[in-house]
Order: structure tokens, then sequence, then C-alpha cells
């Protein structure tokens, strides 16, 4: 569960920055020095394993009355490459020369 969770959680928080990046209003909505939870309403088992690791983070918590929020993720978009105009060539191109 653990290899599980930790992929599952970077995928989701590396989204999460990003979409943060792109729309800069959403990211207002959150309190300065909050800590973001990241939920998935398809997944309780995720959501489980995340929550019983926010308790354990907030009891050490340097800051005692940290704001929290809770980010319900959605669904993530299919995953695409970002190439544009590949060539397929049995030569190596002159610039690698």
């Amino acid at each position: 569960m653990n290899r599980l969770f930790e992929e599952k959680y970077d995928e989701l928080f590396t989204e999460f920055n990003r979409y943060v990046v792109e729309h800069p209003a959403f990211s207002k909505r959150i309190p300065a020095d909050a800590l973001v939870v990241l939920l998935d309403k398809n997944d309780p088992v995720f959501n489980r394993e995340n929550l019983r690791r926010v308790k354990k983070y907030l009891r050490h918590d340097h800051q005692p009355h940290r704001p929290v929020v809770y980010v319900q993720v959605g669904r993530l978009a299919p995953v695409k490459s970002r190439l544009r105009n590949p060539r397929v060539t049995t030569q190596l191109p002159e610039y690698i020369l």
C-alpha cells in the first residue's frame, strides 16, 4: 500500500501544483500556510491513508492551529504527450553530426 499510495499522492500533488499555476484565482481560496489535503472520491482507501497521515502530521506540527483545506481532485484528464511534430528518420539529423 505504501508504494501505491506514494505514487498516487505524488501524481495528484504534481497535478494540483500545475492546476494552481494555471488557475491562480483557485489558489487565492487557500489560506496562507494551510495544509492542503488531496482527496479522491473514487478511492476511499487512498483517502483513509491520506487522512491518517495528515492526523499524524498535525500532532507534530510546529504551527498548532494551522488551517486545513480539503481539495477534492475530481478526475484526471488522460495523460497525453506534449511532443509537437516529431519526425522519424533512418539517418542521423545534420545537427547531430
